[in-house]
């Protein structure tokens, strides 16, 4: 391979030696940097990476027949014609082609010196195209490519003819390709100077002549497409929700109240609690209505929980109806066994026959669940970035929802007691959200409903197809908490809270129903009293909180345990009184006991005992035969000899 150094390239090029080595350092001109004898970098440019002009011009003043060949091979290329180039690129070729004719018609009409001619048509040329870099190189350089009928070179910023043609092997590419296509997203420098090592110790020839960083650049922008760099460096999700097509959803056939969307956010506000003083940050569960928009219930907590979801529910169904279908994602808030089921967390084991009807089943509620792992499929977190956006940045106690987001200001604040405190965010949203939110203009594609707030959305298509209502004395028993299919025991039903065992009972009717399957409804705010319902879903009994029967395991009160041994007492009562009353009524004469019973059925039953022997008489016979016993003479008796026998014994007992 030849070289070239930095003062005969710029002999070659007719330009200065500066000009050459700020093109090395750039990376614009390929070139191989070596130590010179006094340790310090030298370029040397190999002519392979010059022009084919250029090339053609070196060999030729070597005599070489190469020079030829690199000629003929430049003729052969395919010369671009006007039709190949976009119209952005045709305008601005003509747009050079009519600077060019001024400038030579100036050069022509000047009297005096061409290369001032040169100078003042760059100073008119800048006023009159100041979108155009112009310059006396670019000037002759685009005359240059003009005589030759090369378009490309003018509609190109920069006007080396080599343009794109820098090369880099197969074996290189796909080393980079390895090194930078990696989750770890190192930089293009830092593959670049690795895979330029990885090139020397295993292709040195290659070394001599390897390409600049800017090649590597330009090549990773032209050949490997946007989607595989973002699935190579960023991961599968990334890939998927940036590159991926997206699913417009339709909503011409959706009407107000079809579908509520819910799902939590945490506020990014630091608050005060009212009743500890400690500082947290409260969490919001609402319900959007799929149609409109519009946040229709919502309720606000220390942390998601399954009640929180029927509270916001029970506070959205209060003020708009009940909706045809909710949309929950696969948080266990939503996919609580009494509140909408399982969804994607069930199992082929669960016993489905035994789960009592869950609240939305009781409302005529249909739930959806999102696919596991699908962030477009939560549209309610768009409304969540204009809460924050709008709502939580109001406040003082801003925090941000990540680091790089919180104010610096946040400690100071903190330490000045300036933070709001729960009660405040509470009204305070309350107020935003319908007096705000609600009435902000409709964000949908539907032309129809263009220019209209959300309510008015909402309040325009609801007229269509109507709104489900239910009574309030009705909607609490609908929306009550249930209990799984249990047995009713000695102390009668009970509920989980906080992992805790609370007993319901009556004293006077649980014994009777010890060992049936029942489940509870309950309303966690009161817990005086549950409803118990058959495993079939009948309405049986509501029995009240068994708190008596809860003493401490060390107790000095004397009150706890006597009301506890009251309820026992209580209950030993109605039992004995009931199992009295089972039998009071027979008339005492003709009450008898247990035995004087079996003793009257045994006698009954002794007349129909009979023994009835067959005709056909199997005889059985001993081994040895006895004359006095075994006379079978017709009218004879049988004779036994008892004395004869007991002397029989003696003998062998003194044998």
């Amino acid at each position: 391979m030849d070289l070239l150094t930095v003062k005969d390239a710029a002999m070659l090029k007719g330009c200065s030696e500066q000009y050459v080595q700020k093109l090395c350092k750039s990376g614009k001109l390929s070139c191989v940097t070596e130590m010179n004898e006094r340790n310090r970098p030298r370029y040397m440019i190999p002519v392979s990476s010059l022009s084919a002009e250029l090339q053609t011009r070196y060999y030729k003043q070597k005599g070489e027949t190469k020079a030829a060949e690199i000629q003929l091979k430049h003729s052969l290329e395919p010369v671009k014609t006007i039709e190949d180039f976009t119209a952005q690129q045709r305008e601005l070729i003509q747009k050079w082609i009519t600077i060019l004719s001024d400038w030579q018609q100036c050069r022509e009409n000047y009297a005096g010196h061409k290369t001032e001619a040169d100078k003042l048509y760059i100073a008119k040329c800048k006023l009159e195209h100041p979108d155009v870099k112009v310059s006396m190189d670019i000037i002759y350089r685009k005359w240059a490519a003009y005589k030759k009928g090369e378009l490309q070179g003018l509609c190109e910023n920069r006007g080396g003819s080599n343009r794109g043609k820098s090369h880099i092997d197969p074996e290189i590419w796909e080393q980079f390709c390895y090194l930078y296509l990696s989750e770890n997203k190192p930089t293009v420098s830092r593959c670049y100077e690795l895979t330029k090592t990885w090139t020397a110790i295993n292709y040195p020839d290659a070394a001599a002549d390897f390409a600049s960083e800017q090649s590597f650049r330009r090549r990773i922008k032209t050949e490997i497409p946007q989607a595989v760099l973002i699935y190579m460096r960023d991961g599968d999700k990334a890939m998927k929700d940036k590159c991926l097509p997206y699913i417009s959803r339709m909503y011409d056939q959706l009407h107000a109240n079809d579908v509520w969307i819910a799902d939590n956010h945490t506020f990014d506000i630091q608050s005060y609690d009212e009743d500890s003083g400690m500082i947290h940050r409260l969490y919001l569960t609402a319900f959007l209505d799929a149609k409109s928009g519009v946040l229709v219930g919502w309720n606000i907590c220390d942390s998601p929980n399954s009640q929180s979801t029927i509270i916001a529910l029970r506070h959205g169904i209060m003020r708009f109806g009940i909706p045809k279908a909710v949309y929950f994602d696969n948080g266990r808030e939503f996919l609580t066994h009494d509140v909408g089921g399982k969804g994607h967390r069930s199992r082929k084991t669960d016993n489905e026959e035994l789960e009592p009807p869950t609240i939305l089943q009781r409302l005529g509620i249909e739930m959806h669940n999102a696919i596991v792992r699908n962030a477009k499929a939560k549209p309610i977190e768009r409304t969540f970035s204009t809460v924050t956006l709008q709502f939580a940045r109001m406040f003082e106690g801003y925090c941000g929802g990540t680091i790089m987001q919180r104010p610096e200001s946040l400690k100071r604040r903190i330490k000045d007691g300036k933070l709001p405190c729960d009660f405040e965010v509470r009204e305070l949203l309350e107020d935003w959200i319908d007096g705000d939110y609600n009435v902000q203009q409709y964000g949908g594609s539907e032309s129809s409903f263009k220019g209209m707030s959300r309510i008015e959305v909402w309040n325009k298509d609801i007229k269509r197809v109507g709104v489900r209502k239910a009574a309030e004395a009705d909607l609490n028993l609908m929306l009550m908490r249930s209990t799984r299919v249990q047995k009713v025991k000695r102390n009668g039903v009970f509920i989980s809270i906080a992992g805790e065992k609370v007993w319901f009972y009556d004293p006077e009717d649980t014994y009777r129903h010890l060992g049936e399957e029942v489940y509870v409804r309950y309303d966690p705010a009161d817990l005086r009293q549950v409803r118990v319902y058959s495993s079939e879903d009948k309405y049986l009994w509501t029995w009240r909180s068994a708190n008596e029967l809860l003493v401490d395991y060390i107790t000095e009160t004397k009150e706890e345990i006597s009301d506890a041994m009251a309820v026992q007492r209580r209950t030993q009562r109605f039992i004995k009184a009931e199992a009295k009353e089972i039998t009071e009524g027979l008339n005492s004469d003709r009450r008898i006991d247990l035995a004087a019973a079996a003793a009257l059925k045994a006698a009954d039953g002794k007349s129909a005992f009979k023994i009835i022997m067959p005709t056909n008489v199997i005889v059985v016979r001993a081994d040895e035969e006895n004359e006095e016993i075994c006379q079978k003479a017709a009218g004879d008796s049988v004779v036994i000899d008892l004395a004869k026998m007991n002397r029989n014994i003696e003998k062998r007992k003194e044998e």
